[in-house]
């Protein structure tokens, strides 16, 4: 299904798209670092890396390969300095995991291209699916273990304090859940999948509840100006794959 608004957002207007939703995403980070920081060097440190995440998603939501694999190179690699510098050491994992991910991109991507050098994505098979979906269920079952492994060296990735949402809901399960499908979309993003964006949206969404919960507004902020990106992301996607 064609819709026309998205087909001038991702076409003709691409470029003034791109930078009204740059702007717009500043100014949102920007109020948030002031209402609900200290300003200290960690808190300037970390708005910094979230203007660089900010051109690596759009970059990589329009297939460009080199501004969104390397500044997602750039911003990984701060995300992983802002976890290690604020203790959550066990937070290291997914941004290292983006990280690397991103180099392996910025290579493979280049062998994908179409005439204005932009990568050409991919549909995936059933096949894809059915791996995709087995890599959450195991991933989803493992991850506990896995964690408590962890945690008994001081990395764990999710504390389990025994919080609820909405009162039934498991805080920890919530992180799990987010955690584990964030590792999936990027890897299906980086493999060039079109569907990594159905996992981002509903990545974005779970990250959302899990930023109010904690309190973490800058982080919530951001998982919503991503959302806006993903779905235009998805589009793009869908079109080029088609053609």
């Amino acid at each position: 299904m064609r819709i026309q608004l998205l087909d001038n957002i991702t076409g003709k207007w691409s470029m003034q798209w791109i930078i009204v939703w740059f702007i717009c995403g500043v100014i949102a980070l920007s109020a948030g670092f002031w209402l609900t920081t200290d300003h200290t060097t960690l808190d300037w440190f970390y708005l910094a890396v979230s203007f660089i995440g900010l051109i690596c998603v759009v970059s990589l939501s329009f297939r460009k390969n080199v501004m969104g694999n390397g500044f997602g190179m750039g911003a990984t690699a701060g995300e992983v300095i802002v976890q290690a510098t604020s203790g959550a050491v066990g937070l290291m994992l997914a941004p290292l995991f983006n990280f690397f991910t991103h180099v392996y991109g910025i290579f493979y991507w280049s062998k994908h291209t179409d005439p204005d050098g932009d990568m050409i994505p991919k549909s995936a098979s059933k096949a894809v699916w059915l791996i995709t979906a087995a890599f959450i269920i195991i991933g989803l079952a493992l991850f506990p273990t896995v964690n408590d492994l962890l945690a008994s060296y001081g990395y764990a990735v999710v504390e389990d304090d025994n919080s609820l949402f909405l009162g039934f809901i498991s805080f920890f399960w919530i992180n799990v859940i987010a955690f584990v499908l964030s590792i999936t979309a990027q890897a299906a993003m980086i493999l060039r999948y079109s569907f990594n964006w159905w996992l981002w949206i509903i990545v974005n969404f779970v990250w959302l509840i899990v930023n109010l919960m904690s309190g973490n507004y800058i982080f919530a902020i951001q998982t919503m100006v991503y959302q806006v990106n993903a779905f235009v992301g998805l589009y793009e996607w869908h079109r080029s794959e088609r053609g």
